[in-house]
């Protein structure tokens, strides 16, 4: 089956039996999903994946973690988009066959001139959406193309991208304690920004500690990029995030799904650990 239509197909099925509702919507009009775990009680914590699109595994990745939670009862909300970037995936797969937007399949078609499609880590637009958060944007050293593209594009303004302001709209709505952002590759746990608060800082080197423990994978401080999704919610909503790059750097965009198995085991107990810290 289409890897595409793969992971569409499990997120329809995960709808029919678990609570959910839509942040927002893609370039192109489709859904972007957020599903709910918990109790509403205690701690809340917001996962995010997909954001790039050749990244698609970390899709895979949350599928199989919302699946594994539900078979638990504990205190605390987990609030969790498989699927960020929709349009994004559907091109890395498919490259422009199924978009029907005329302006925005020449644009893809351009795109892919220059890059095969399998590279693809922007949107529908060419921006490449973890670049385009209102957090130092434009200034990162590799993330500041000024023109569309399959990746590092920022975006004519920051916050421009529906798929931007929908992450945004969710994450101040819910006030998570936490976020973890998946994205692949190089088993690395991206914390840390330059001008967070130190309190934040703080809070977050305790958490770091459980995440490097329970992975295996390598704290980096984050520095020379900007725009992310983490980078935003340290610098203007005080709330502690992480970027976690799963998938050993050996390997080759996309990460092969075979992979899911082994990266899935590092990372199914993450949530239930934080909720008790």
């Amino acid at each position: 089956m289409n890897i595409y239509k793969n992971l569409n197909n499990q997120i329809k099925c995960l709808q029919k039996n678990t609570p959910w509702f839509t942040i927002g919507k893609s370039v192109l009009g489709k859904n972007i999903v957020c599903f709910k775990i918990g109790n509403d009680k205690g701690k809340k914590i917001f996962l995010q994946a997909g954001i790039h699109a050749r990244e698609y595994i970390t899709s895979f990745l949350l599928i199989k973690i919302i699946k594994y939670l539900k078979l638990f009862h504990f205190n605390g909300t987990v609030y969790v988009v498989p699927l960020a970037n929709p349009d994004g995936v559907d091109i890395c797969v498919n490259g422009s066959k199924n978009i029907k937007n005329k302006k925005i399949k020449t644009l893809v078609e351009e795109l892919l001139k220059y890059d095969k499609k399998e590279s693809y880590k922007a949107n529908a637009r060419g921006v490449d959406l973890n670049t385009n958060f209102n957090a130092n944007w434009g200034t990162g050293k590799y993330n500041n193309l000024l023109y569309p593209a399959s990746q590092n594009f920022v975006g004519y303004k920051p916050n421009s991208e529906p798929e931007t302001k929908a992450l945004i709209s969710v994450t101040e709505n819910f006030e998570p304690f936490i976020t973890l952002s998946y994205h692949s590759k190089g088993e690395l746990i991206f914390w840390g920004y330059e001008g967070q608060s130190k309190i934040t800082e703080e809070i977050q080197k305790k958490y770091l500690n459980l995440l490097v423990k329970q992975t295996g994978y390598k704290p980096v401080f984050t520095r020379k990029s900007s725009g992310g999704y983490k980078d935003y919610c340290l610098l203007n909503l005080n709330t502690v995030g992480f970027t976690i790059e799963v998938g050993n750097d050996s390997l080759s965009h996309p990460i092969p799904l075979s992979e899911l198995k082994n990266i899935f085991l590092k990372h199914k107990d993450l949530v239930l650990l934080l909720l008790k810290v």
